[in-house]
């Protein structure tokens, strides 16, 4: 079959066409790669508590969360047993203690379970993994989201940079900077 160049464009622009209209009209993605929304929901709160906002954007606005669940899902796969089970045996363990979640608590109440957490006092027949493992990785890959470079799904807009007056990295190819 030959078509006339008229034709050919006619046929190359809904073609074209069609490939822009697909991701509006397909299912939609899940948000994360890794977790669901109740562990989201329970991971925003620690993280937080580690990085939490003042004066200065803190770890929701640097997109922590989208840093951990990205880099989970590409590059630390062994480590997402350790967080769903970690984030659940909080969620058990906050139920039990005070029929609430954990991101459902008051702000002394998270940071007080947290400081149990991270001295390793959480009882051990009630966590499918060690309580103070699981706040070490988990406060590692905050800070890591919070302070590392914004092209590895964390430091949203250099939030971090900004807040301690840093001279954004110059990427080639990226002009990301405001003036």
């Amino acid at each position: 079959m030959t078509y006339n160049r008229r034709e050919f464009i006619k046929i190359a622009g809904l073609l074209y066409g069609s490939l822009l209209l697909m991701p509006g009209c397909a299912s939609k993605q899940e948000q994360y790669l890794v977790f669901t929304e109740k562990e989201v929901n329970c991971l925003i709160a620690l993280c937080e508590q580690i990085i939490p906002a003042d004066n200065d954007p803190g770890a929701t606005d640097a997109g922590v969360i989208y840093y951990i669940d990205k880099q989970l899902h590409l590059r630390f796969k062994g480590e997402i047993e350790l967080f769903k089970n970690g984030i659940e045996s909080l969620q058990n363990w906050c139920q039990a203690k005070y029929s609430k979640n954990f991101e459902d608590l008051s702000t002394e109440l998270q940071i007080g379970t947290m400081q149990i957490m991270e001295r390793g006092e959480m009882p051990q027949e009630q966590w499918a993994v060690p309580s103070r493992n699981f706040f070490n990785k988990l406060l590692s890959r905050t800070m890591q989201g919070f302070y590392g470079s914004a092209r590895h799904g964390g430091n949203k807009n250099y939030v971090s940079f900004k807040m301690l007056k840093l001279d954004y990295p110059l990427l080639i190819g990226q002009n990301r900077y405001l003036k």
